[in-house]
Formats: C-alpha cells, sequence, structure tokens
C-alpha cells in the first residue's frame, strides 16, 4: 500500500478563552490524543508531525503556509485533557483552521462531536471525527486514498453532494493496552507544567470512561462504559516516560483514578516496590478513598488528589446524580490532611433552582474542609449532558462556534458572577491560608501566585 503523504496534527492555540462570559482558565498540557494518533500513524509508517500551537503559536497565517507540505490535517477543538469540560467560544478553532485548505481538512474533538453538521457548514472541512479519533484518524490515513469519500469507515460525518451523511456510531475502544505510547518525542516536553505539581511533568490516563450520571458531566468523548489498562502496561508507560523524558511530575487523567480499588492498590504497591520515584496526582471521588487506600497513595508518591465536591448544599448535591454527601466530602479532604496529600477541590455555583443561600453554603464548606486549593466555576450544560435536556437546550440555536456559558435557564449572569468573586476572595484571602502560601517553595508559590490573579482578572 502506497501512503498518501505526510499527516499533520493541530492543538490550536487557546489564548482566545480569555474573551468568554466565563472565562476558562486551560492548562497547557501535552494533547494527549493527537500524540497517541500520531504513534498510531507512525506504526505505519507515516510521516507524522504535532503542532501544538500553545507552544509554537504560529498565526493562521503561518499555519496555513505550514500544512501546504502535508497530505491531510487533523485538527481537534478539544484536546484529551478538555473532552470532560470543552471550551465554551471556539472561534480559536475556526481561526486556525481558516487558512488550511478544506479538501485536506479534518475535524474532531467534542464540540464537532455534538454538532457535526454546524462545523462543517462554517468550516467547509472534508470530515468530522466524532467521539474517540485515535482509530478513525488511522483508518482515514490509511483508507482514504482517494478524494471519493470511504463509506465503511464508522464514526465519522461529512457532505456529499450536499448532503448531510452520519457513518454508524464507532465503538469505543475496548482494550486501551492495544494503544502504543503516546508520542512524546514529536512534543516539547520541557515547555509542559503543572503549577500544582511542578516542572519536568507529563499527562497518562490509566482509564478511560465513567459510569456514574452527574448530570453535569459531559461524557460524549470518552463514554460511560469504564475501561482500564493492566497493571503491567500502566507501569511500563511510567518507566518508559520517565527514562526516557526524565518526567518526575505526572497527573493521572482517569476520570475515577480509584473507582477499581483492588488495582489501585496494587498499582501503588508496585510503584513503591519498583521505588519509582515519581511525584503524582489523580482526581477521584469522595466515597472511593478511606484511610488506608490514602496511606498508601501517599507511600507511592502521590500529592495530591482532585475531588469533585461541587457543592455546599445537600438538596443541590443530590439533584446532580453525583452519588454522594455533604458529610462523605468532610471525611475524604479531612482523611487525605492526616495522610500528607494535598487537596484540590470543584466547586459550582448555577446548578438548576439554586438559592442564593446555596450559592453561600458552598462558599462556607470550601473554608469549612480547607482545602490546599479550591476551583470554583459556574455551571454549564453542555450539550450532550443530562443537564441540557434538564434546561430543554437547543445547541442548534447557538453560533458553531458557541456553546451557553452558564445556566441562562435559571440564573442571571451578573449575580453568578458577583458569587463566584466573593467565593475566590474568600477562601484565598484568609490570612490563615495566605501565611500557608508564603511558606511554600518558591517556584510552584509563583506559578500558584500568577494562576490566582490570572482567576481574579477574568472576574
Amino acid at each position: 500500500m502506497t501512503h498518501p503523504g505526510a499527516i499533520l496534527l493541530i492543538n490550536p492555540d487557546w489564548r482566545g478563552i480569555g474573551k468568554q462570559k466565563q472565562p476558562q482558565f486551560k492548562r497547557i498540557w501535552q494533547p494527549l490524543d493527537l500524540a497517541i494518533s500520531a504513534a498510531l500513524l507512525e506504526k505505519k509508517g507515516f510521516p507524522v508531525k504535532i503542532l501544538d500551537n500553545n507552544i509554537k503559536r504560529l498565526s493562521p497565517q503561518e499555519i496555513g503556509r505550514f500544512s501546504d507540505s502535508f497530505d491531510k490535517v487533523f485538527v481537534t477543538s478539544t484536546p484529551y485533557d478538555r473532552w470532560q469540560c470543552p471550551s465554551l467560544d471556539i472561534r480559536f478553532f475556526f481561526n486556525t483552521i481558516k487558512n488550511i485548505p478544506p479538501e485536506k481538512l479534518y475535524l474532531m474533538g467534542a464540540h464537532v462531536t455534538e454538532r457535526p453538521r454546524a462545523i462543517l457548514e462554517k468550516s467547509r472541512a472534508r470530515m468530522a471525527i466524532l467521539g474517540e479519533p485515535e482509530q478513525a484518524i488511522l483508518e482515514l490515513a490509511m483508507r482514504d486514498l482517494s478524494p471519493e469519500i470511504p463509506p465503511d469507515i464508522s464514526g465519522i460525518a461529512y457532505f456529499k453532494e450536499g448532503r448531510f451523511i452520519r457513518s454508524s456510531p464507532r465503538e469505543k475502544i475496548k482494550n486501551l493496552d492495544q494503544l502504543p505510547y503516546p508520542a512524546y518525542h514529536l512534543l516539547d516536553m520541557d515547555q509542559y507544567f503543572y503549577e500544582f505539581l511542578g516542572r519536568n511533568f507529563a499527562i497518562i490516563e490509566g482509564s478511560r470512561g465513567c459510569p456514574y450520571s452527574c448530570d453535569f458531566c459531559y461524557l460524549g468523548m470518552y463514554g460511560a462504559r469504564f475501561r482500564q489498562k493492566s497493571l503491567k502496561r500502566l507501569l511500563d508507560e511510567v518507566s518508559y516516560i520517565k527514562d526516557r523524558f526524565q518526567v518526575e511530575n505526572i497527573y493521572f487523567m482517569d476520570l475515577e483514578f480509584a473507582l477499581n480499588r483492588e488495582f489501585t492498590i496494587s498499582f501503588c504497591k508496585a510503584l513503591i516496590k519498583h521505588d519509582m520515584g515519581i511525584n503524582w496526582c489523580c482526581q477521584t471521588r469522595v466515597v472511593d478513598v478511606d484511610n488506608d487506600l490514602l496511606k498508601l497513595m501517599k507511600k507511592a508518591g502521590c500529592s495530591l488528589i482532585h475531588f469533585g465536591v461541587e457543592a455546599g448544599s445537600p438538596r443541590i448535591l443530590r439533584g446532580t446524580g453525583k452519588g454522594i454527601r455533604v458529610s462523605e466530602c468532610v471525611q475524604a479532604i479531612s482523611m487525605a490532611r492526616e495522610n500528607g496529600i494535598r487537596t484540590a477541590l470543584f466547586m459550582n455555583f448555577g446548578f438548576p433552582d439554586e438559592t442564593r443561600a446555596e450559592m453561600g453554603s458552598t462558599i462556607q464548606l470550601a473554608v469549612k474542609l480547607n482545602p490546599t486549593y479550591a476551583s470554583f466555576h459556574l455551571i454549564v450544560p453542555f450539550p450532550g449532558t443530562r443537564l441540557a435536556k434538564k434546561i430543554n437546550l437547543d445547541p442548534e440555536a447557538f453560533p458553531a462556534h458557541l456553546y451557553p456559558h452558564y445556566n441562562y435557564a435559571h440564573h442571571d449572569l451578573k449575580v453568578l458572577k458577583s458569587v463566584l468573586r466573593r467565593a475566590y476572595l474568600r477562601f484565598y484571602l484568609r490570612p490563615s491560608y495566605l501565611m500557608g502560601f508564603l511558606k511554600r517553595q518558591m517556584r510552584p508559590g509563583l506559578d500558584q501566585g500568577r494562576l490566582f490573579f490570572r482567576i481574579l482578572k477574568g472576574w
């Protein structure tokens, strides 16, 4: 088989999201899905480049010229670490692609998955990839050898002779072990960091999917079925990235890292046994941890856990479908602190019928829990979520570049913004918190301070 030519994978520059009604502070992390796709393509002999434009920051004109030497160009609206929480305004995405010839342009990401017709009409791209993109990218590269659209590839959408066509849905990848190590060598690895962990940083996935039904979570890219890498594969991947790229700090991007308790125990014991020496963090539910597990995780190098606490009102928390209680949040954060593990909490405002008093309860709970970090947001009815259905959201009522920025069906944006600002000021300007911040090491402290002032400036 003759390969059709070189392939370019693009992660757009996100700086434009600062103009959103609700700012989103997206960190510059490895576009993991593009790196996996690149590795699949390299195994088949395709010349591949990844342009992470958060790092390179080429202008649209420069991107257009750069793409001239590639046969196919794949651009994502939502790299892997943002599959769950897509950007609300993707004009940056359309700016990225405007000088790429439509006949070689393929689009993917959460927005493309939810609104393929609108995005294809606006972009005139050749094709949209729906859902997990890696296998579809490989199949398009292998089979798309003529101007004729291949009819046998699942999980794609396109226009043919003016008619919109959506192929059969693609099954989620069942065996994650079959995916190659991400092509980190195609990325500027020294440019990525997480201010809560440090430099020499990378993200790794150990699983995909989540079986829970939180009404605000977008799972259109992952799906609900939980799929986990084998213990050996995950350990090998950690060893590879540590030895090959000198990575010391890892964020395991699983939606529910400790969902499989026995696997988590085995993984931590293996990290200890092999003396991996990595500093790592994860995100999981408050009901997935207990004192024994947290003690083991700490010994294995876990220094930070992200918990979705969401709300301080028991009524609101029940309404989210998350299946946790305020008392369980209190217990989990307390146990993590006792075991020397820092915590970062996700808290939200603007749930259906939420009162000002209940929003105040969320702020009070954040202060009471006293985590290391608290992240406050306005809840968004992402298309494809149960919350969007609750408010009767019609995504097609929005321009192709736009998602709703908050729960406009039940709340006023001005009020929500004032609550959000009050939450950040109330939590972070406590004298006890400021004293603790000043005692931290210089480099992480500077990075965290910049983040805090970016948040306040955004609001």
